[in-house]
């Protein structure tokens, strides 16, 4: 999972979602379509969501979906050891993970779908 740092508004945290250039990301990788991702704002750890993908000539540009707050802790473990452990036990961790899971596959199409019935009328 990436760790990206960023500076967001209280409007940002409100409206939950805000683009984001990929220079800003400091990432060598391009971002991917429902990728999950840490973002580090200051003095918290929030999950955030890749809802959209836009390019120019110069630039390509994120649509991130602001996800819930994540103790230090466990966003730093997150962002060291990268893949799960399989070790037969369920952690907090693993909970973190189904919950962010059950989240991002609904909100993203829910969002959607609003916005496209916005536009329609």
């Amino acid at each position: 999972m990436e760790l990206i740092d960023v500076e967001i508004s209280e409007f940002t945290r409100r409206s939950r979602s805000f683009l984001l250039t990929h220079e800003a990301t400091g990432l060598v990788r391009g971002l991917e379509y429902g990728e999950r991702v840490l973002l580090h704002t200051g003095a918290e750890y929030r999950t955030a969501v890749v809802a959209d993908i836009d390019h120019d000539r110069e630039h390509a540009y994120y649509r991130l979906v602001l996800g819930g707050l994540v103790p230090a802790e466990i966003a730093l473990d997150r962002v060291r050891d990268g893949a799960p452990r399989l070790s037969g036990r369920v952690s907090v961790h693993d909970v973190a993970d189904v919950m962010a899971h059950a989240r991002e596959g609904r909100r993203i199409p829910m969002q959607r779908n609003s916005t496209e019935s916005l536009l329609e009328r």
